[in-house]
């Protein structure tokens, strides 16, 4: 059995899905009304784009697969615009992964539409790539309740990709929808998904997968510990008096 949340265990999920089970890897534009059988890979990049890169070539080059990147730029884990994560966007889009807006709604008002189409336009100024398609972060019951729609923009939470539901879960999805946020799979684990499921949503967040594979506590340590080199490094490049001594801590 492979570690929990490592690249061989990622492996074995989407090979039970597409080679077990026969479901095919859609994008979410070649679903439509009329899809009776799809699996959708997301991915909403919360804290790390290195790891968000590390994903998507794995599943590029050893899986042959796309998927779909939603990056934040109101975060204050990573900087979207830095030079360095405009690289590994385009990188990513350059594997055939399409790249999204991640909705962070804090400084939202109440026009969300408006609110959407100019982090989309602002993102697409920086990056130079076609943006269609957004998901929202930890957003709330009202907000999916909702099922908002924005011209030629994919809304990850449309009811063709995620069923919708308030209190009891029916017993029957039309569409079923597997995360591991916040490092656990709150909906069940993506290799116990009933044979009688034609129509799976998943949501992996990058800064949970890695080679080894952590429970939480250590994967979050080694997260920091990438942070902090990182931040080493981009100061030590920036100003000449950076102490040696604090190099390599």
């Amino acid at each position: 059995m492979s570690n929990h949340f490592s690249y061989d265990e990622y492996k074995e999920i989407i090979a039970f899905l597409t080679e077990h089970r026969g479901l095919k890897v859609l994008d979410y534009q070649d679903v439509n009304n009329d899809s009776d059988q799809f699996c959708i890979l997301r991915h909403d990049v919360e804290y790390s784009p290195d790891r968000a890169l590390a994903l998507a070539k794995l599943e590029a080059n050893s899986l042959g697969v796309t998927s779909s990147y939603f990056f934040q730029f109101r975060n204050n884990t990573y900087n979207m615009f830095s030079q360095k994560n405009l690289s590994i966007i385009h990188e990513i889009h350059g594997l055939g992964h399409k790249i999204g807006l991640h909705v962070h709604l804090d400084a939202c008002d109440n026009l969300i539409n408006d609110y959407i189409i100019r982090d989309i336009k602002m993102m697409e100024s920086a990056l130079g790539i076609d943006i269609d398609r957004f998901s929202y972060h930890r957003p709330p019951v009202g907000l999916l309740e909702k099922n908002l729609v924005i011209n030629d923009k994919v809304n990850v939470y449309d009811k063709m990709y995620f069923h919708f539901y308030k209190e009891e879960k029916p017993q029957s999805l039309n569409v079923m929808y597997v995360s591991d946020s916040n490092h656990q799979w709150k909906f069940g684990h993506p290799l116990d998904i009933p044979a009688s499921v034609t129509k799976v949503h998943l949501l992996f967040h990058p800064f949970s997968w890695t080679k080894k594979g952590y429970k939480n506590f250590g994967n979050f340590k080694m997260l920091i510990k990438e942070k902090k080199n990182e931040l080493i490094q981009s100061m030590n490049d920036e100003i000449k008096t950076f102490p040696e001594g604090l190099l390599g801590k």
